[in-house]
């Protein structure tokens, strides 16, 4: 089966950064989150519509409701697997496109989505600030991002950021994230450095990281 009919995430998150309007309005850690929730409602609605689209198709609305039965049944079962395929696809750079557009539009700051790249040995960040051409040539000078939307054991991964570049941050966009005082602790023993969190989740936890975690 065909991929879903949904447009890319770019336009969809461009939707919804326009929707939302004067960045000016939000703090910056609000802003990121709105612009993810938007983009989440602008992706399902648009998702709902193929799959609408898809059933209209494979469909004749004359046949007898025991093919048509079956058919949904078969429909259903490929569906679940790209709909899983696609969500997997487009979760993986949303969170970082989301951070470039924010960081450019809220404080004009400009940088470059890398992403993760197979088949090489070293090490490459989620983001860099202002390109990539700048971190490659003139690290001193920029700055290195490790993107995650939430915080689950896949954190580890990114430890290597601060080890490659003199200037680097690991970045937790979202307000649902799983984060508790023994994850913190655990992230700065393991070697994070740098940690921003949203401001809701910083605030929660934030005694206990200005009495045990991330004090220069």
């Amino acid at each position: 089966m065909k991929p879903l009919n949904i447009r890319p995430l770019q336009a969809i998150v461009h939707d919804a950064i326009n929707t939302i309007g004067d960045p000016s309005r939000h703090s910056f850690s609000d802003y990121i989150n709105t612009i993810e929730r938007k983009a989440h409602e602008i992706y399902l609605e648009e998702e709902r519509k193929a799959i609408e689209e898809l059933l209209l198709r494979k469909f004749n609305p004359r046949s007898m409701l025991k093919d048509i039965i079956k058919n949904l049944i078969r429909l259903i079962q490929e569906l679940s697997t790209v709909i899983a395929n696609t969500r997997r696809a487009r979760g993986g750079g949303s969170s970082e496109y989301i951070l470039k557009e924010a960081l450019l539009r809220y404080a004009g700051i400009p940088s470059e989505v890398i992403g993760k790249r197979k088949g090489e040995k070293s090490y490459y960040p989620d983001l860099a600030i202002p390109s990539r051409n700048d971190l490659t040539k003139n690290p001193q000078k920029s700055i290195a991002l490790a993107v995650k939307r939430t915080l689950r054991e896949r954190w580890r991964e990114d430890i290597n950021i601060f080890n490659h570049f003199p200037n680097s941050a690991f970045v937790c966009i979202s307000e649902s994230t799983d984060i508790s005082n023994r994850k913190l602790e655990d992230m700065e023993n393991e070697g994070i450095k740098v940690l921003f969190l949203p401001d809701s989740i910083y605030q929660k936890h934030r005694s206990f990281i200005e009495e045990n975690c991330f004090v220069q």
